[in-house]
């Protein structure tokens, strides 16, 4: 775990931004694709600092088969123009950026996780 000192709300923030980033450059000069779907991230185990920031500000659940899930729509903010898109490629892309963030930069066992609808 490399996040020592950091508060988990920076954390979560800065994994969300590199979603959004991920997502706006991803849909650059193309329109929504169509493939409908759902994309999260499986942080494991469910402990920890992080983890209980979630529980408290009611981001994410329980995930099957173990672990803490957050869901596309709790990724992505409220006013960004594909926070209800049914495309699971942009859901992919989105959950993809945020678990690289959490994995690479603060030492959390996160796997991004699809399936069509």
């Amino acid at each position: 775990f490399n996040a020592e000192g950091i508060e988990p709300a920076d954390m979560f923030l800065n994994a969300r931004n590199k979603a959004v980033e991920a997502v706006d450059k991803f849909m650059e000069g193309r329109e929504e694709p169509m493939y409908c779907g759902f994309a999260n991230v499986k942080i494991r185990p469910a402990r920890g600092k992080f983890v209980s920031f979630l529980k408290k500000q009611e981001i994410g659940d329980n995930a099957y088969n173990g672990g803490w899930r957050i869901s596309y729509y709790d990724i992505m903010p409220m006013s960004h123009q594909y926070r209800s898109t049914q495309s699971m490629d942009i859901k992919e892309v989105a959950c993809d950026a945020f678990a690289k963030v959490l994995e690479e930069q603060f030492g959390l066992n996160v796997i991004s996780e699809s399936r069509a609808d």
